[in-house]
Parts: structure tokens; C-alpha cells; sequence
């Protein structure tokens, strides 16, 4: 039998394995048991070179929408690049810096825009997709679960939806849900 229950707004403080499973005590005190757990921990960006050649670099090497660092002619693109604030750790911002930053360099200075971009976890047994919600964004998380059939809406207070996660049938919503979202950065 397959269960999925999300705990949001809260960390993995601590896994330990427990017989056949795992024992997790979360950041808020909390213990689970789980026969499983998967986790996506992401990418760091590298930006000790970047820092000792002078180029300003805070979560990763900043850029403006041009990906131009503050370093005459030097540009960063991809998971190393914090574009306008944001790093986005997937391909599909990758390839639209990858697009701006070819007609920049055959002259014509081209800045990057994203649309909304959800995030998909190809797994069978349990399909993810996930569209988190600006860093600085205020709202909450409204859950719907049915077993292994999650939607949380991210919602900010005047009820406009900012983020989603969802799993099972309720992935087969993303399309309608990204079109939600607001994008990432406009033209």
C-alpha cells in the first residue's frame, strides 16, 4: 500500500534507520515512522571562483536578466547563475538562458524570461510535479489528500495561487495549475 503525507513549512532534522524502516524527527519536534523516504536535496552552486576572480556571487553568481555578472563581458548561465535573485536548479530555465545568451552573443543583447515552470518527478508509482512559490511570497499551503493523491495550493492571502504540490492523480492537474501561477519573470 502505497501513502505519501506531506509535512510543510518544516525540515528533516534527523533520519535514523529503524528495523525494515526509518525513523525522522522533523525541525518542529515531531517523529514519523516511514517504511521509506525519498528526498530531493537539491544542487548548490559553486561560486568559490567566481568570488576570487571579484564577480559579485550570493546564492549562486549573480546575473541580471542578461545573465551578465558584474564583470565586463564575463556571462553565467545555468545552475551556477542567480539570475534577478532566483537560482533555478533544472533544465528548462538552463535552456532559456542557453537561447538569450546564443542571440546575445551574435549580437543581439536578449534578456532571459521564464514562464511558470513546475518541477516533475518521474516515478510510476507515484508522479510528482512541484511549482514552489517565490522565496518571499506570503500565504499558506491548503492541502487536499486522498492516499497518495496530494494537492497543496500555495495561496496567498488574497487567495491567488503562488505554488503547487501535487502527486498521483492530482499530477494530472499541473498543466491547469501552472497556468495559475504567475511566471517567473515576464517580457
Amino acid at each position: 500500500r502505497l501513502g505519501v503525507r506531506f509535512h510543510l513549512g518544516t525540515v528533516v532534522e534527523r533520519a535514523e534507520k529503524q528495523g525494515s524502516g526509518v525513523e525522522l524527527t522533523l525541525g518542529n519536534g515531531e517523529q514519523l515512522q516511514a517504511d521509506l523516504v525519498v528526498s530531493a536535496v537539491g544542487l548548490r552552486p559553486r561560486t568559490e571562483l567566481a568570488r576570487e576572480a571579484g564577480i559579485r556571487s550570493g546564492r549562486g553568481i549573480q546575473v541580471n536578466r542578461a545573465l551578465e555578472t558584474s564583470a565586463p563581458d564575463v556571462f553565467a548561465l545555468g545552475d551556477c547563475a542567480e539570475v534577478d535573485g532566483r537560482v533555478l536548479l533544472y533544465v528548462l530555465p538552463l535552456m532559456a538562458c542557453a537561447r538569450a545568451l546564443a542571440k546575445t552573443l551574435a549580437g543581439t543583447r536578449t534578456e532571459v524570461s521564464y514562464g511558470t515552470m513546475p518541477v516533475m518527478v518521474k516515478t510510476p508509482c507515484c508522479p510528482t510535479a512541484v511549482c514552489p512559490p517565490p522565496m518571499d511570497a506570503e500565504g499558506e499551503w491548503q492541502v487536499e489528500q486522498d492516499g497518495a493523491d496530494v494537492k497543496a495550493l500555495f495561496r496567498s492571502p488574497d487567495g491567488d495561487t503562488l505554488g503547487f504540490a501535487v502527486t498521483g492523480r492530482f499530477a494530472l492537474e499541473k498543466q491547469t495549475l501552472a497556468k495559475e501561477v504567475p511566471p517567473i519573470h515576464r517580457d
